[in-house]
């Protein structure tokens, strides 16, 4: 396990649907190895509603295992354009914390 220091994991430019399964497999390893993961998204070139939908499990299922999961900033466009065009990005969303990036950086 880390000691105070996040584990930085790197999504894969494609996060998308065609990669979901290996970008969940990718998050479980990160929590399973490590109590607090930031996620970094900048080299995103394509992510869509899937992304999105494996990053929140990935949240709660960090926070079940009393771990911490946070994107670092700033966060690539794709990922940015999703949340925007499906509103996650409103302050009034119940995960608008998590969308708001970390600037503490690993």
């Amino acid at each position: 396990m880390t000691g105070k220091r996040a584990h930085t994991h790197i999504l894969p430019v494609d996060a998308g649907i065609r990669n979901a399964a290996e970008v969940a497999n990718g998050l479980k390893q990160a929590l399973d190895s490590h109590n607090a993961i930031g996620i970094e998204t900048r080299a995103l070139a394509a992510a869509d509603i899937t992304t999105v939908q494996t990053l929140l499990a990935a949240r709660i299922s960090a926070e079940a295992k009393g771990k911490t999961l946070t994107l670092l900033s700033p966060v690539g466009e794709p990922l940015r354009d999703v949340l925007r065009d499906v509103g996650l990005l409103s302050a009034s969303q119940i995960h608008a914390t998590f969308w708001a990036p970390s600037s503490d950086q690993p």
